[in-house]
């Protein structure tokens, strides 16, 4: 049952690469939006679990599920208030990279952030058949032997001409906003791991996707994926 981590300078197109991944091996894609929504309907999904057999629940129930997991977990560990709930665990994953970092700007504090993000990462991992994009997940399943951790890099004027069309904003717009994401995430890993992000030694393979399309990135780390697993067999 693989498990994928993605992680990404901005405008790399990790999410372009996931995607096809997910398709091309059969995975379940899980970013950052994807957790939102699910925070949003925790309270619906985590009933909805309960009353569905767990082979045929969607993917938001079982997210729902995880999420609340996560909660009582944290809580239970005296990470968290357990009355935080599923509106900040939405504010909290909603954040950007930056935001999470920013000494006072979050919703609940350090020890929280780090041990209910595990918990939700780790939760969606033991069930296996998951891409997962970014939020330190390389960082959190690092134990995991048959996990598979890729970074996608690109050349800055490559990134820059993709984030442009992307979000349809002009060069200096677009400039600013690869500087603050890449920035936002060396410091999220330097507070919460003290790693450097860029360093290779955190995955199994580094792509530069510059002269690539996504269905050849998608295919490199389909390989190394399926390798890994027969590896581990």
């Amino acid at each position: 049952m693989p498990v994928v981590t993605v992680s990404s300078q901005y405008g790399a197109g990790a999410r372009d690469v996931s995607r096809r991944l997910s398709r091309d091996l059969g995975l379940e894609y899980i970013d950052q939006t994807v957790l939102v929504d699910a925070s949003r309907q925790l309270g619906r999904t985590v009933s909805e679990v309960a009353e569905k057999d767990e082979r045929t629940d969607s993917l938001r129930a079982r997210l729902g599920h995880f999420l609340q997991r996560a909660l009582e977990r944290s809580a239970a560990g005296g990470a968290i208030d357990p009355m935080l709930g599923s509106g900040n665990l939405e504010l909290m994953l909603s954040q950007s990279y930056q935001e999470l970092t920013d000494s006072g700007s979050g919703v609940v504090d350090d020890r929280a952030i780090l041990a209910t993000t595990s918990q939700i990462i780790e939760s969606i991992a033991q069930r296996g058949n998951v891409v997962i994009i970014g939020r330190g997940s390389q960082m959190i399943l690092r134990g995991i032997p048959d996990a598979t951790h890729v970074q996608l890099v690109a050349e800055p004027e490559v990134a820059l001409a993709r984030v442009q069309e992307w979000e349809g904003i002009d060069e200096i717009a677009a400039s600013r906003r690869i500087e603050e994401f890449n920035k936002g995430r060396a410091e999220f890993h330097r507070k919460f791991w003290q790693v450097d992000v860029w360093s290779p030694l955190h995955y199994d393979m580094v792509i530069n996707t510059t002269h690539l399309t996504y269905v050849q990135a998608a295919q490199l780390v389909a390989s190394v994926v399926e390798k890994k697993a027969a590896a581990t067999v």
